[in-house]
C-alpha cells in the first residue's frame, strides 16, 4: 500500500512539472524558428497581389519638399545641359570703333559707320622686306562679316565679264575695294561669293581661303579639304587663287611658287573675328613708278605675319593690284584700265 502512495505521488508530480522529454524538443524547436514580428507584407515587383496586398506593399510618403529642398539625384536633363556661350558684339569687343554718325575724313583715309571702322596707312621701307617696298595697309573692323563683300564685273559670278577695279567698286557703292581672285582664268575653280555657291571644283594645287559667317577665316591646303566638307561649314565667301601666305599657327613660311618674285602684290588679312586688312604692294613698273621694288611671296608672308596677321591670302597680283577708296585708286598702279573679273569690298552700311 505504501509502495503504491509513492507511485502515484510521483506520477503527479510529473503531471505538474511537465514531461522533460517533451519540454527540451518544444525549446529546441523555438530556438530554431524565430519569434514571429508583426511586419506589413512586401510583395514582388512581377508579381499580381489582391488590392489588400498591393496597399500593405506601398512605401511611406515622403514629406512635402519646401523651398530649402534640395534634391540632388533627380536633377533634369535641361538643368545639367552646358550653357549656350553667345559670342561678345562687335561693340563691345571694340569699344573704341563704330560711329551711329557717318564720319568720313577723305585726306586721312578714315571711315565710321554704325558697322564698320577703316583706316589706312600708307608704309615706305627700305631693306626690310625687298630693296624698297611701298605698301598699303587698310585696317578694318566689321559688326557683321557681311559687311565684307564681293563683286563681279557685271553682277554675275556665273559669266566672263572682266572691268576695272574702280568701275565694279563704284556700281558696287564700295567705300574700300581691292582686286580679287579673277576666278575667271579658269573653266572650273570653287566659288562662293556673298553666302552663294557658283562653282565647286577646287583648282588643283589651290589654296582656298575661306570666310565663314561667324567671322573666322582660315586657309586650306589643296588636299585637306573637300568641296562639300566646305560648303557645309557655312561659308560667306571662298576665294581661289593664292597661295595661303602664312602656317595655321600664324607664322611667316618659306614660298616655292611660279610666281615668288619681285611683284605688286594684293592680301587679304585676318587678326580675329570682326578684325581684318586689305594689303597692296606697289611694284617698280611703268611711268607711276613710285620707286618700290614689288615683294617677293616669302617676303610677303613675313609682312603679313608682323603685321600680327593669323591667317592671310595672296590675291591677284601685278597690275590687277589696286586699292579703291572713297571713289578713286590710291595705290601708284602701273595700269588703272587693267580689267578684272571680281573685287572684294567693304559696304559702308548695311
Amino acid at each position: 500500500m505504501k509502495r503504491i502512495i509513492i507511485c502515484a505521488i510521483a506520477c503527479l508530480f510529473l503531471f505538474a512539472c511537465g514531461d522533460p522529454a517533451v519540454q527540451t524538443a518544444e525549446e529546441t524547436a523555438a530556438r530554431q524558428e524565430p519569434p514571429a514580428v508583426e511586419t506589413e507584407s512586401i510583395v514582388a515587383e512581377d508579381s499580381v497581389g489582391s488590392p489588400e496586398q498591393t496597399e500593405a506593399a506601398e512605401l511611406p510618403s515622403l514629406p512635402d519638399a519646401t523651398e530649402e529642398t534640395v534634391v540632388i539625384d533627380s536633377v533634369s536633363e535641361e538643368a545639367t545641359a552646358a550653357p549656350t556661350l553667345q559670342p561678345v558684339p562687335a561693340e563691345r569687343r571694340f569699344p573704341d570703333k563704330f560711329s551711329e554718325t557717318k564720319e568720313l575724313d577723305d585726306e586721312a583715309r578714315t571711315y565710321k559707320s554704325s558697322s564698320v571702322d577703316i583706316s589706312i596707312k600708307v608704309y615706305d621701307e627700305k631693306n626690310t622686306y625687298s630693296k624698297r617696298i611701298v605698301y598699303y595697309v587698310a585696317d578694318i573692323y566689321v559688326k557683321d562679316v557681311t559687311s565684307i563683300r564681293t563683286a563681279a564685273a557685271r553682277g554675275d559670278f556665273g559669266m566672263r565679264y572682266e572691268r576695272r577695279v574702280k568701275e565694279i567698286a563704284k556700281d558696287a557703292g564700295a567705300i574700300l575695294a581691292i582686286d580679287g581672285d579673277t576666278y575667271t582664268h579658269v573653266e572650273k575653280s570653287f566659288v562662293i561669293r556673298n553666302g552663294v555657291l557658283y562653282r565647286d571644283t577646287p583648282i588643283k594645287d589651290t589654296d582656298i581661303c575661306v570666310l565663314y559667317r561667324d567671322g573666322t577665316m582660315e586657309t586650306k591646303k589643296w588636299g585637306t579639304f573637300t568641296a562639300q566638307e566646305i560648303i557645309e561649314s557655312d561659308p560667306w565667301q571662298v576665294w581661289g587663287f593664292g597661295p595661303a601666305l602664312l602656317d595655321e599657327e600664324g607664322n611667316a613660311i618659306s614660298i616655292d611658287h611660279r610666281l615668288s618674285g619681285h611683284n605688286p602684290r594684293a592680301a587679304i588679312g585676318y587678326f580675329e573675328p570682326g578684325h581684318y586688312c586689305f594689303v597692296i604692294v606697289d611694284g617698280q613698273r611703268g611711268k607711276k613708278d613710285n620707286g618700290s621694288d614689288g615683294i617677293r611671296l616669302s617676303a610677303f608672308s613675313k609682312l603679313m605675319a608682323d603685321l600680327g596677321c593669323k591667317a592671310a591670302y595672296n590675291l591677284d597680283g601685278g597690275d590687277s593690284a589696286q586699292m579703291y577708296w572713297n571713289g578713286k585708286i590710291i595705290n601708284k598702279s602701273n595700269n588703272e584700265s587693267r580689267v578684272i573679273s571680281d573685287i572684294i569690298y567693304i559696304l559702308p552700311e548695311p
